[in-house]
């Protein structure tokens, strides 16, 4: 008995040494520890703070820009806990409209890590999984209603006041999504994948009014982030000019 004890001891010091030594080794392959991959599709963000930036900067989330409009895309999605395919007007090297799909797409076909795609990011994602576009432009905030629970919705109610900003909208559920929330005027607001971590939102939960400073949609993407075991910190926002986490 004292010899098995013995053994317990030492096996248990091993491991903890080990688990010092060699710590990602000991990290469940769901939790994929690291920053956010982020996907800029909007030109006029390469020299100044993008909204999608200030929230994750000011919630502590990590990431590393990749601008995709200069052909900037991540040799291995995998390196990163998440991707977050931010709005913009340029579909570049995700899909064309004769539907040929690039490297972008081919990432989110892949879903091998959680995905956000936000307002164009959100129509690249239903496009990319075969659905099409129709005109539908809104700008103003506007109430959103959940119609299906999911853990990204952690800490809210029934809805949620997020801005929209967009000329163009999902026309059909793509087949492998859900809804989790509509709207009035645009009614697909928020879909998720069926058997991926894979959430397009039309909105924009990262936009600051002059009546929210901290935005509920803030939340949402605080949400997004755990799901994904994102590394956070707590960094300090950049004063002006384009830099890559950590400032």
């Amino acid at each position: 008995m004292k010899e098995k004890t013995v053994i317990q001891k030492v096996g248990a010091a091993i491991m903890f040494l080990l688990a010092i030594c060699f710590p990602a080794s000991f990290v469940s392959a769901s939790e994929n520890c690291g920053p956010v991959a982020l996907f800029l599709n909007d030109p006029a963000y390469e020299t100044k703070l993008s909204p999608i930036e200030r929230s994750l900067a000011e919630q502590g989330i990590e990431y590393r820009i990749y601008n995709i409009f200069n052909d900037e895309l991540p040799q291995d999605e995998n390196l990163y806990s998440a991707v977050i395919i931010a709005g913009g007007d340029s579909m570049r090297n995700y899909i064309d409209w004769n539907n040929r799909i690039y490297q972008g797409g081919e990432i989110i076909l892949r879903g091998e890590v959680p995905i956000l795609g936000i307002c164009l990011g959100h129509q690249i994602i239903s496009r990319v999984f075969g659905s099409v576009l129709y005109y539908s432009e809104e700008r103003r905030w506007h109430e959103i209603t959940f119609v299906k629970q999911d853990e990204i919705f952690d800490g809210f109610e029934d809805g949620l006041l997020v801005w929209e900003n967009h000329s163009y909208a999902v026309a059909s559920l793509p087949e492998e999504f859900e809804i989790l929330a509509k709207g009035n005027v645009t009614p697909l607001q928020m879909m998720k994948h069926k058997d991926k971590p894979i959430y397009g939102v039309q909105f924009h939960p990262e936009t600051q009014g002059r009546f929210l400073s901290n935005p509920p949609g803030w939340k949402l993407i605080m949400n997004f982030a755990k799901i994904a075991g994102v590394t956070m910190s707590d960094p300090p926002l950049p004063k002006d000019g384009r830099k890559v986490f950590p400032y």
